[in-house]
This record gives structure tokens, sequence and C-alpha cells, in this order.
């Protein structure tokens, strides 16, 4: 986890202001997986519900889908397997960008939203909901702005 152009204590206050938390959990299956799903999802949506494959847009479509400002209408746990991938969320300040990879876990309370995978990542989904819920997101129509600079890995 890295937090663009704002320090680490700052960026988790302004992403906890906002219903978001990350934290670091080492290998898939670890206690510390398990404890944070746990304290998030209620006990019938701890399973993983799928993978994800991501991986870098095509030129012209980074802000589309998922690179677009977005909202979720689920709780979302989302364990990082491999890769790097910015997120970006809305806060009352603007903006945080963070970079998530392997060993990161997301909780997202509905917070708005936008992840551009760095290349090719792959991330374990879980989130609230019935069995066959999806995530309902919602285009939230804010204007695409330009993604920050990553340092390189």
């Amino acid at each position: 986890m890295e937090f663009i152009d704002i320090d680490e204590d700052r960026g988790r206050a302004l992403l906890a202001s906002v219903g978001t938390e990350i934290h670091q959990i080492g290998q898939e299956g670890s206690a510390e997986e398990a404890r944070v799903v746990e304290a998030v999802l209620a006990e019938g949506e701890r399973h993983v519900r799928g993978t994800f494959d991501a991986t870098a847009p095509a030129a012209g479509e980074e802000h589309l889908a998922h690179c677009a400002w977005h909202t979720n209408g689920v709780v979302e746990a989302h364990t990082f397997n491999s890769g790097r991938g910015l997120f970006q969320f809305w806060t009352a300040e603007g903006p945080v960008g963070v970079v998530l990879t392997a060993g990161d876990l997301l909780v997202n309370r509905g917070a708005e939203h936008r992840f551009l995978p760095l290349g090719d990542q792959q991330l374990r989904l879980r989130h609230s909901g019935p069995e066959d819920a999806d995530f309902g997101y919602v285009d939230t129509g804010r204007s695409p702005m330009p993604w920050p600079e990553v340092p390189a890995s």
C-alpha cells in the first residue's frame, strides 16, 4: 500500500471519514484476512464470490467502467492477490489516491471511488448482500480528471 501525494496517516483518516479502510493482511488465508472479513461482513457473506483479473485499460478507456467515478451499493472486502492498482476515493478534501498490491485488503462501505489497474492484477471479491447480488454500481457522473502520477514500483 502506498498513498499518493499525501501522508499515510492523513490519507487513512480521510478514507475512514468516507467509510474506507485498507489492511495489510499478508498471505491469502491469513488470520488477519479472516479477522477483517469477519469484522465487516455477515457470516453468510464472507465467502469469495469470485476473482477479478484486471488489466490496464486501453488508451481512451481510462475513465470508463470501474475507471469512472462510481459508488457500489454493497460493503466490499477485496483482497489483492497480485499486481498493482490505483484507487482514488472522493473525500471532503477531494480525491485521495492509494496504490494497492498483493497482500492488501480494501474495505469500502459505499464511498465514491474509481480504480485504475496499473498492469495485470488479480483481486478476490467479497461483498455484502444476497448470494446472487451484484455490486450495485452507480456512475456518479463526476467529471473525469487526470489520474495522478504513480511512482514506479
